[in-house]
């Protein structure tokens, strides 16, 4: 018996060992050329509102400046291109290291989870979708599928009991990603193809929507489809959406670039722009969303608090996730946060208005922790 299931667990490992994302040294690495490019012709794009949420700038204490200079120094040695200190809207420290500067836009990797997660509170709260509807009510190309019988919740705690994704923690093979960079694919047919099925456990058994924590592609996508289908929108344009009725309640200010494939389906798990100041002010909307006694308010608590055990597969320190947010962290309890493939990260402490972004090549996020922990108990 136990011969058996070794020979299983080894073909898993086999089926989950394709990586189409870079890597150096064995470790996940976003280069310039990604961490700070304008992204696809064909993305959404857009422009600066120039009337956004007011960010104020204050002097650092004594205590604080020296949280500053650790700050500065990973920064220098580190593979970071730019680290923020903020303090509600009061932005305390913000240093860049070249390429990088206050006007680039900074790509989001898998923050761009959490923004997908905000997103459908909206929804939520417009009576448009609860958390118990199935993604097989609003999206009729995945019925009947093992996919479709989960719901919006299932997805959210990224456990639709679907494939589990490659060990670059991406569920899209280079073949399909180049199809549908080319048009020929799309999203939807991707979630609604191989991505729909059930997950198995050894000797055949699915695993159910809602059972397991399992990281991947398919889960935040398919909320993105599932908030634009509750709008009319069947499954597309969740990235206009976002203009109007996502963003806005951030109060942006700059240009903003969100990817989409060419028929319009939002890559919903990772690939959101914006300048470090409208990170900030993104930080600052969940704060103040946090302290609601609204439906919003409550729908943020939740995201940003426990709702599944992890499987600490691809993030060691989080033993909880809530809703595309990583919690329970063991080197910085009272903290959530939602972090990207190269250690992009916005970390917020539960307890104050302090938060900590990080915008990087390769991350560390036990550095960024230590300097987060010092940071959120400085005074």
């Amino acid at each position: 018996m136990k011969k058996i299931a070794l020979v299983l667990a080894l073909v898993s490992t086999c089926t989950v060992a394709q990586t189409v994302m870079p890597m150096k040294n064995g470790q996940f690495f976003m280069p310039d050329e990604w961490l700070m490019s304008t992204g696809q012709p064909y993305h959404y794009k857009i422009p600066a509102s120039n009337n956004g949420m007011q960010l104020l700038t204050r002097s650092p204490s004594t205590v604080e400046s020296e949280v500053i200079e650790r700050a500065n120094s990973y920064l220098d040695r580190s593979e970071s291109k730019v680290i923020l200190l903020g303090d509600g809207n009061k932005i305390v420290h913000l240093k860049f290291k070249p390429p990088a500067n206050e006007n680039k836009l900074y790509l989001s990797a898998s923050i761009d989870k959490t923004i997908t997660a905000l997103s459908a509170g909206v929804a939520v709260c417009d009576n448009k979708l609860t958390l118990k509807t199935k993604a097989e009510d609003m999206i009729p190309q995945l019925r009947g599928t093992d996919l479709g019988k989960s719901t919006l919740e299932d997805n959210l705690k990224m456990a639709s009991g679907t494939i589990s994704s490659f060990n670059d923690s991406q569920n899209e093979t280079a073949e399909e990603q180049a199809s549908r960079m080319s048009g020929k694919t799309n999203f939807m047919d991707l979630v609604s193809g191989r991505l729909s099925k059930a997950r198995e456990k050894l000797f055949g058994k699915k695993v159910q929507p809602g059972e397991l924590f399992d990281y991947k592609s398919q889960d935040p996508l398919l909320v993105g489809m599932m908030i634009s289908a509750a709008y009319g929108l069947e499954g597309k344009k969740l990235r206009a959406w976002q203009e109007k009725n996502f963003w806005t309640k951030v109060q942006t200010n700059d240009r903003i670039i969100q990817g989409e494939d060419l028929s319009g389906y939002a890559q919903s798990d990772g690939n959101t722009r914006l300048t470090i100041h409208d990170w900030a002010r993104l930080a600052n909307f969940v704060i103040d969303s946090r302290r609601e006694n609204t439906c919003y308010g409550n729908f943020v608590r939740s995201a940003t608090s426990t709702q599944i055990k992890t499987d600490n597969r691809f993030a060691k320190m989080y033993n909880g996730y809530g809703y595309f947010t990583w919690t329970d962290n063991t080197q910085l309890p009272g903290s959530f946060t939602a972090s990207g493939y190269g250690g992009q990260s916005i970390t917020w402490n539960t307890k104050n208005d302090k938060y900590i972004i990080v915008f990087s090549n390769q991350g560390d996020l036990t550095g960024v922790h230590k300097i987060a922990d010092a940071w959120f108990n400085s005074k």
